[in-house]
């Protein structure tokens, strides 16, 4: 079941105050990994069209023990914003599902990017892109430039996400793209 924006949001703050990270415009991923507990590997031998990985299991019942063999893995052939997202998309898959019993895959795939029902992939766009300053910073720049396209792309060079991100969380705001 999806959750509303609000819960999102609401989990994003906890995870960065976690972190120790107030609002800004490039949260860093490493505080925000390590915050949770995670570790990230590059991947040299990631299919093209996987951006990570993470498996999370259940070590005889000992959740501590799971958090520390908990890794991301990042495929290292992807531009740095791609990573840094895709680690944000694993680190959200992480705080949505650790607490659940059993085995959990995740695998971000360049199909899985625009799916409107994945929790994950929005509360990643929330972990790098506060909600106040998105919607400033998506006002101001609408108003300068009115090219969407253009505003997507300067709003993703400041957040230090892909395009892609910026324009999901514009619909999650339902800000008009």
């Amino acid at each position: 079941m999806a959750r509303s924006r609000i819960e999102i949001q609401n989990l994003a703050e906890h995870i960065l105050e976690e972190a120790g990270i107030q609002p800004c415009f490039k949260p860093m991923i490493s505080k925000i990994v390590a915050s949770q507990g995670l570790r990230v590997a590059p991947a040299l031998n990631l299919p093209e069209s996987v951006y990570s990985t993470l498996l999370l299991q259940d070590i005889e019942g000992d959740k501590v023990a799971s958090r520390l063999n908990s890794v991301i893995s990042v495929n290292a052939s992807k531009a740095d914003q791609e990573q840094r997202f895709a680690v944000a998309y694993q680190v959200a898959f992480y705080a949505l599902y650790q607490s659940e019993a059993g085995q959990h895959e995740s695998r971000l795939t360049a199909s899985e990017l625009y799916r409107e029902d994945d929790d994950s992939l929005r509360l990643a766009c929330a972990l790098l892109m506060n909600e106040g300053l998105f919607l400033d910073k998506f006002k101001k720049a609408l108003k300068g430039i009115p090219n969407r396209v253009a505003v997507c792309k300067n709003l993703a060079a400041q957040f230090g996400v892909p395009q892609y991100a910026v324009e999901r969380r514009a619909k999650d705001l339902d800000l008009q793209i």
